[in-house]
């Protein structure tokens, strides 16, 4: 679905068209925020590592990924990954977040439990998701992400 809309973006003649991706949003106001809905689940032990856990998560600070989006409007067209330039694996960044937000450290789970428990989407994000690369929004968009603040 995503590659249909972005086709259509930057196919959309005569008109020149800019993608933006983003990674998964944090920072004030968002899910991954000591106040947001994910560090509750975190904190009520409802969020576990599935197997593995070697899914590669890309974050990206709401201010940062603001900036990103001022500067790609005036960019050249073409698709721009507005992530951080730490793509981590969900086993590292999860318990570095769980202490974070002063949970306690996520349980784990195999992946036939997971599989029951999370469904094949959530054991795909936890094991098979791959990081982005921020290479190009670097160099053309001026992005200069913050480090994930939960990783010190």
């Amino acid at each position: 679905m995503y590659a249909a809309l972005e086709d259509r973006v930057l196919n959309a003649a005569p008109m020149e068209g800019v993608a933006l991706r983003y990674g998964f949003f944090y920072g004030p106001g968002t899910w991954y925020w000591p106040d947001g809905a994910f560090s509750q689940h975190v904190g009520r032990g409802e969020v576990a590592l599935a197997g593995e856990g070697r899914g590669v998560f890309s974050f990206i600070h709401v201010d940062d990924a603001a900036q990103a989006t001022v500067a790609a409007l005036t960019a050249p067209a073409g698709t721009y990954n507005v992530v951080d330039g730490e793509p981590t694996k969900i086993a590292d960044w999860l318990p570095a977040y769980a202490q974070w937000v002063h949970a306690p450290p996520p349980p784990r789970l195999d992946t036939q439990e997971a599989l029951k428990l999370l469904g094949e989407e959530g054991v795909y994000y936890q094991n098979e998701l791959s990081g982005a690369c921020n290479r190009k929004a670097v160099e053309v968009l001026g992005l200069r992400p913050r480090r994930l603040v939960w990783l010190g």
